[in-house]
């Protein structure tokens, strides 16, 4: 069964009813609903860009952080 990453332009499709709920079930796979690109993202996937979002973020707050803590440690000097 033929089962997509994406399916684009989905508001003008039968499965425009994901724009209500965020979800879908199409060929047996869930589908989450994006209202920016009006695409639907197989569940699976989505949940990696996620993860991947989530530790990119993550990575930046850190180097953040340790420029925070760094210029903290340097005024502790004065």
């Amino acid at each position: 069964m033929n089962r997509p990453e994406r399916i684009y332009n989905v508001s003008w499709t039968q499965l425009s009813i994901s724009r209500h709920y965020g979800v879908i079930r199409f060929n047996g796979a869930d589908y989450h609903y994006d209202a920016e690109s009006d695409t639907l993202t197989r569940m699976d996937v989505w949940k990696a860009q996620i993860a991947s979002c989530k530790e990119e973020g993550d990575k930046a707050a850190r180097v953040e952080r340790e420029k925070w803590t760094k210029a903290q440690n340097g005024f502790a000097g004065f």
